[in-house]
C-alpha cells in the first residue's frame, strides 16, 4: 500500500509537467516506551512515524505521513480518562495521518487532503515536553466527540495565516475521524450527513519568547461520545445539535530558563463528556536538557480527574532522547502512580533536485 501511495504521487507530480521538482524530504521518527504501575502492570509501546514530502515548485507539493503503532498489552496499567501516554494507542500496523495538497503562499499556507488535527493545533515548544495526551488536544476536545483525533484522520481543509507576531489558523472536517483505507469506515469518507461537521480556529500571539493562545472548536450534526471518546449505541439515539468549546493557553518567559504554562478550556452546554479542564506547569531549561512539572483537573460529568507529571528530556546519541516519567493520577477509581521511560530517534534525509520541464 505504501509502494502504490509513492507511485500514484510521483505520477501525479508528472502529470503536472510545467514545474520542476526542487526538493524532497523524508522524516523518520521513532519512539519506544516503558510503562509501570509498580506492581504487576508493565505495558511496552513502539510508535513508527513516516513523513514525506514531494513539492512541485516553491509554492505547491505534496504531503504523506503515516504512523505504525506495536505494544505489548491492550490492559490499561492505570484507570485514568485522560490518558497519561499520548502514544498510546491500540496496535496499528500501518495507516494515515496526513495525505494531500500544501500551497504555499507568500504569509498563508492552503492544505486539502487528509489530515490528523494534531498535526496542527495545541502544538507549542512547553506543551510538547509533557507526556500526558492533555498537553495536546485538551479533553473538552478530544474526549466530546470522536474527531479526528490521533490515531485517526479524516477529509478536512487547513488554512494558515501569519502576520508578524499573530498567527491565525483555522480547519474543517468530516465530523468523524477513521483510520480504516477502505471499507464504509474509511479514511477518505466524507459524509456530512451521518457524520457531522467539525470545524476549529486557534489565534495566535506571540512576542518576546512568550506564546498566548485561543480558540474556539465547533460540533456540527455529531453524535457526543462518553468518557473516554467512544461512541456507544445508547449515545447514538441521542439528539445531534451544534456544540462549542472554547479554550485558552499562554507560556510565559519568566526568566531566560524559565518558563511557566497555563490552560484552560470550557465546554458548552456543560452537561456531557468533558465539561472544563484547567492545568498549570513549569518549564526549565538548561543548555542541553530541559524538565518541567504539570499538573490538570479535568471536570467529566460523571467524575473529577487530576493528573501530575514531572519529566525531563535529555540528549542521546545524535539525533535521539532519553526521557523519563512519573505520572500521579487521581480520580473516583482511586490514585495510581505510573513510571515510564522514553526513548526517541530521528532520521531525516533530504534530496535537491533539479528536472527540466516537460
Amino acid at each position: 500500500m505504501m509502494r502504490k501511495i509513492i507511485v500514484c504521487l510521483t505520477m501525479t507530480v508528472a502529470a503536472i509537467g510545467s514545474h520542476r521538482l526542487v526538493a524532497q524530504s523524508l522524516d523518520l521518527n521513532y519512539i519506544t516506551e516503558l510503562e509501570t504501575n509498580f506492581h504487576k502492570g508493565f505495558k511496552w509501546i513502539n510508535l513508527l512515524r513516516t513523513d514525506l514530502c514531494f513539492p512541485v515548485n516553491n509554492q505547491i507539493g505534496f504531503e504523506l505521513a503515516s504512523f505504525s503503532v506495536s505494544k505489548t498489552s491492550d490492559t490499561y496499567i492505570a484507570n485514568d480518562l485522560q490518558t497519561f501516554s499520548n502514544i498510546d494507542t491500540e496496535n496499528i500496523p500501518w495507516t494515515l495521518a496526513v495525505l494531500g495538497i500544501n500551497w504555499q503562499m507568500k504569509n498563508s499556507s492552503l492544505f486539502i487532503g487528509i489530515r490528523n488535527v494534531n498535526e496542527d493545533y495545541f502544538t507549542s515548544p512547553c506543551t510538547a515536553l509533557f507526556t500526558n495526551s492533555s498537553c495536546g488536544i485538551f479533553p473538552t476536545i478530544s474526549a466530546n466527540y470522536p474527531i479526528a483525533n490521533y490515531p485517526v484522520a479524516s477529509v478536512g481543509i487547513d488554512y494558515k495565516l501569519n502576520l508578524k507576531k499573530w498567527f491565525l489558523e483555522t480547519s474543517i472536517y468530516n465530523g468523524t475521524g477513521y483510520r480504516n483505507l477502505s471499507g464504509k469506515e474509511n479514511i477518505f469518507r466524507f459524509c456530512p450527513q451521518t457524520d457531522g461537521i467539525f470545524s476549529i480556529t486557534s489565534l495566535n500571539y506571540q512576542n518576546y519568547g512568550n506564546s498566548y493562545f485561543m480558540g474556539i472548536a465547533l460540533y456540527n450534526g455529531m453524535f457526543p461520545s462518553n468518557e473516554v471518546g467512544n461512541q456507544e449505541e445508547t449515545i447514538k439515539t441521542q439528539k445531534k445539535g451544534m456544540n462549542a468549546t472554547l479554550w485558552t493557553y499562554a507560556e510565559q518567559t519568566l526568566v531566560p530558563q524559565v518558563k511557566v504554562l497555563a490552560q484552560y478550556s470550557i465546554n458548552t452546554p456543560r452537561n456531557k463528556g468533558c465539561r472544563y479542564y484547567l492545568g498549570t506547569g513549569l518549564i526549565l531549561s538548561t543548555t542541553r536538557s530541559e524538565g518541567g512539572f504539570f499538573i490538570d483537573y479535568a471536570d467529566f460529568s460523571s467524575m473529577g480527574e487530576c493528573a501530575c507529571e514531572i519529566t525531563w528530556k535529555f540528549p542521546c546519541l545524535k539525533n535521539g532522547y532519553l526521557q523519563p516519567a512519573l505520572h500521579f493520577i487521581k480520580n473516583t477509581y482511586g490514585q495510581k502512580l505510573v513510571g515510564m521511560i522514553r526513548f526517541g530517534y530521528n532520521l531525516n534525509w533530504n534530496a535537491h533536485k533539479s528536472q527540466s520541464t516537460f
